[in-house]
């Protein structure tokens, strides 16, 4: 395509300030950066065609390469690591005549025998396969067995739209590296589930919260929040949203998609397996709605949290950059869990799994509605439609910080609003009957109940 120097300047000098200018003249940049692509021009020349001062355009030059998006080599023009002949490592293959001296990868001589992958189901060579170090974007048959279920949901891609992680929080921090910069503005449902804020604010990212209720979100207050703060992204669970357990509706998906896509929002979809909610239909998720928006998930809540597979996808190019920033930092993911996780999903073992968490979820919100009939008048609460956790709205003038401190005392853990709020909400508290069931249920319940029931605390509300 080239670069058409008077065209960035000129667009440069047009755009509002309020930033510093090497950010802007990066995130310019970055919008026209595509695999395979022009190179960028050696700083020198780029600021004798721009007018910018060369220290700005190197600054801009770094960014990028903080990002993932660019290599910055002295003396030579940066360059997409993603560009060229490379494998999937990022290294540069070696034809198979060759004799290869430059990787550090062990032969087959080296791995260990057929027996530590045979459980897995897999023979010699795809054994082999997994014990090597993998693609960036994550082990290829399970990555089609991920395309296949997404498309049941409605959710139409291409096996290369999907890239495989080490969780959700993983999949959400290698987008915000790769799309974010400090100070863009990001729209969560508040409360949201607790490792989300600290995520936030290492990215140096400015949070705005919208309310949850113990019905769920309000697409209004959505578009109240779009108008007032103007977000580059947002972060929503409409399906069994953590910690409320509710399900959005289809005309709540369509007002807040709508509001969200006018105001050029990047939205970024959690998604949960629609077959875990226990009642009622399940709308169409978002990023089956609109194919802009980027999904991730994981295997945490339906096999198990120790086995740290997940999965994203996305518009082409957003992968491609992610693709760009997860081989940057850490190569690859691990091979061997992730076929262990195809071979758990193949052998029936997720639907099995499925089924017991929806039975046992059922069970549990039972007894945790039958023990919050007691609570206080003005005590609210979400009826989850799956999962296990609910969200509690306190009375007015009660701190869940002093509720949570009541219950701690009496030997119950509950989550207090400040340590899952962006905006330090006190008003909420997040019961969650992952841990315990049955009869010990019913009596952290109680006894959650009794703190509920004390004396007003007088700690001052946040």
């Amino acid at each position: 395509m080239g670069w058409d120097f008077t065209l960035i300047a000129s667009e440069l000098r047009g755009a509002p300030g309020g930033r510093p200018l090497y950010l802007r003249l990066a995130e310019r940049l970055a919008d026209s950066l595509v695999p395979g692509g022009d190179t960028l021009p050696p700083a020198r020349t780029f600021a004798a065609g721009t007018g910018i001062n060369r220290a700005t355009v190197t600054a801009a030059y770094r960014e990028l390469a903080r990002r993932g998006l660019v290599v910055v080599r002295p003396g030579r023009p940066g360059r997409r690591p993603d560009a060229g002949r490379r494998s999937e490592d990022g290294l540069d293959s070696p034809p198979p005549s060759a004799l290869d001296l430059a990787r550090y990868v062990p032969d087959r001589t080296l791995l260990p025998e057929g027996k530590v992958l045979r459980w897995l189901g897999f023979g010699g060579g795809e054994g082999e396969s997994v014990a090597q170090y993998g693609d960036a974007h994550g082990y290829a048959p399970l990555r089609e067995w991920v395309c296949d279920r997404l498309g049941t949901w409605g959710i139409r891609r291409e096996v290369s739209d999907v890239l495989v992680t080490s969780g959700v929080q993983h999949a959400l921090d290698l987008v915000l590296r790769a799309l974010a910069r400090p100070g863009d503005t990001v729209l969560v449902e508040d409360p949201t589930y607790p490792g989300l804020p600290p995520l936030l604010a290492v990215h140096q990212l400015r949070t705005v919260g919208v309310p949850m209720h113990h019905g769920g979100l309000r697409p209004d207050e959505v578009a109240e929040r779009v108008r007032q703060t103007r977000p580059r992204f947002a972060i929503l669970t409409p399906t069994l949203q953590n910690p409320a357990g509710t399900v959005l509706d289809e005309p709540g998906r369509d007002k807040v998609l709508a509001t969200l896509h006018t105001a050029g929002v990047t939205v970024i979809e959690e998604l949960f397996d629609p077959e875990l909610v226990v009642a009622g239909t399940v709308p169409r998720s978002l990023a089956a709605r609109d194919p802009s928006v980027i999904a991730v998930s994981s295997f945490s809540k339906v096999l198990f949290p120790g086995l740290r597979v997940g999965w994203m996808t996305g518009p082409r190019e957003a992968i491609a950059r992610v693709a760009a920033v997860k081989r940057a930092t850490d190569l690859s993911g691990s091979p061997f869990l992730e076929a262990t996780a195809l071979s758990l999903c193949r052998r029936g073992h997720l639907e099995a799994q499925i089924e017991r968490l929806r039975v046992a979820a059922g069970e549990r919100l039972a007894v945790v509605l039958d023990a919050l009939a007691l609570a206080p008048a003005g005590t609210r609460w979400s009826i989850p439609r799956g999962g296990f956790s609910l969200l509690v709205e306190l009375p007015a003038a009660v701190s869940s910080r002093a509720v949570a401190a009541r219950a701690a005392a009496l030997g119950v853990w509950v989550l207090p609003g400040p340590a899952m709020s962006v905006s330090g909400r006190d008003d909420v508290l997040r019961l969650a009957y992952a841990a315990i069931g049955g009869e010990p249920l019913r009596t952290g319940v109680a006894r959650v109940v009794e703190a509920l029931a004390a004396p007003t605390s007088t700690l001052a509300m946040v």
